[in-house]
């Protein structure tokens, strides 16, 4: 469940083993990195809300397709098998060798494949990139009304 459900002590043995990976990272420049480009499912996260695929009760399957060579990215959340679809759209601004400014743009929530709402956003969050490897990647994001912590969002392509 995307880490929605981990109890305290897997918490911990993640952000111990998190540590760890960290300080193996292979990728120096992550934010101007190729290997940034892919499709990547979500592992693991702190975060206990919709950026997890948690909508209500149900938690969905999360995606962040990266497309560095046209500056784009979409996070995607399916619940149902892709019954239910919700979809962010958004650039980013590079701050710093691993970190980005994501600007989210868009919002699409789609039933069956059919729109059924989609609304333009202004909203940004900033991205600290720890790890970033040929299958697997490690952010820590923050943003958001009132949000004043990171949380760890561990991906594998």
């Amino acid at each position: 469940q995307n880490g929605t459900a981990a109890d305290e002590a897997t918490k911990a043995a993640i952000a111990d083993l998190v540590a760890k990976l960290e300080a193996l990272n292979p990728e120096a420049n992550i934010a101007t990195s190729t290997g940034m480009t892919g499709d990547w499912k979500l592992v693991y996260t702190s975060n206990q809300g919709s950026s997890a695929g948690k909508l209500g009760p149900f938690v969905g399957d999360v995606f962040q397709n990266v497309r560095y060579e046209n500056g784009k990215y979409e996070n995607v959340v399916r619940l149902g098998g892709g019954i239910v679809e919700a979809v962010l759209g958004a650039d980013w601004d590079v701050l710093e060798p691993c970190k980005w400014q994501v600007n989210f743009r868009t919002l699409k929530f789609s039933l069956f494949g059919a729109t059924l709402k989609e609304q333009e956003l202004k909203a940004v969050g900033v991205w600290r990139m720890t790890y970033l490897d040929d299958s697997m990647r490690v952010l820590w994001a923050s943003g958001g009304k009132n949000v004043k912590t990171e949380n760890v969002y561990i991906l594998a392509k």
